[in-house]
């Protein structure tokens, strides 16, 4: 694993157990990917409002090329009606040292 990207976003309307769910369900879309190597989703004890997501590459292209031409379609999932903080969306780009 060379590149990490994670995301964090905060719900504002109570639907935490929705999202989550949809998370565990989701389509996989993302894991056909050229260069996708995993991800893991996680949400603070303190704060299980907020979900993070931590998504492995090859590479940084293979992020930015999903991230381009795939975001849309990985969102079907997204629950009706959710309702984020106001910006409360984060996106931080790592290279991988070691594990």
């Amino acid at each position: 694993m060379k590149f990490t990207a994670i995301s964090k976003f905060e719900i504002r309307n109570q639907m935490e157990n929705e999202v989550k769910e949809a998370f565990k369900n989701r389509p996989g879309l993302v894991d056909q990917a050229k260069g996708f190597i995993g991800l893991n989703v996680i949400s603070p004890k303190e704060n299980p409002a907020e979900i993070w997501l931590i998504t492995h590459w090859d590479d940084e292209e293979s992020f930015h090329n999903w991230h381009k031409n795939h975001k849309s379609e990985s969102h079907q999932g997204i629950p009706k009606g959710l309702k984020l903080v106001k910006r409360s969306f984060s996106l931080r780009l790592f290279d991988h040292i070691t594990s």
